[in-house]
């Protein structure tokens, strides 16, 4: 099987799956933890723990199951239970699981719905880290980029998945 095969979730997926949406995660510049038949833990980053309202020890469990499809919540004990699981994504995707995760950790939600972001005044550089969201130009600044991360320089505002400003 390949990336491409469509699959259905499972309690437990196979190995060639999750090594793909571990891959796709990581592409995205997460850390995975750990990955395994069940369930994918993401180390998190200060400012993703401080959208997601997450400890300090806190990790990001990216769970599945045949019954209710891809899930995710945080974990106080290194990702052995979560305690509020919650939607993330209604597809098997590795990309599109990735993806919701990326949302999730910049914005706090999974969704590709409306998202606040940004028209930087500054454009954007080769070190720039920020997630370009729409057509129009868009970022979700990161903390640590020396270009967007101060919102006194940006004009913020939300959209859905097609832009309303040209």
């Amino acid at each position: 099987m390949t990336e491409t095969t469509e699959i259905e979730i499972a309690d437990e997926m196979p190995d060639w799956w999750v090594t793909s949406v571990d891959a796709a995660i990581e592409r995205r510049g997460w850390t995975v933890a750990d990955a395994h038949e069940s369930a994918l833990t993401i180390r998190l980053e200060p400012a993703a723990a401080a959208i997601l309202g997450a400890g300090p020890s806190d990790v990001l469990v990216i769970g599945w199951s045949e019954r209710y499809g891809v899930d995710w919540g945080l974990s106080t004990d290194g990702g052995a239970t979560v305690g509020d699981a919650r939607p993330l994504t209604g597809t098997a995707d590795p990309q599109e699981i990735a993806a919701a995760v990326d949302r999730l950790m910049l914005t706090g939600r999974p969704d590709a719905r409306l998202v606040r972001h940004m028209i930087p005044f500054a454009a954007p550089t080769a070190s720039c880290r920020c997630e370009t969201v729409q057509p129009c130009g868009g970022i979700i600044p990161t903390p640590d980029c020396a270009a967007h991360a101060g919102a006194a320089r940006a004009w913020w505002h939300w959209e859905g998945p097609a832009c309303a400003l040209p």
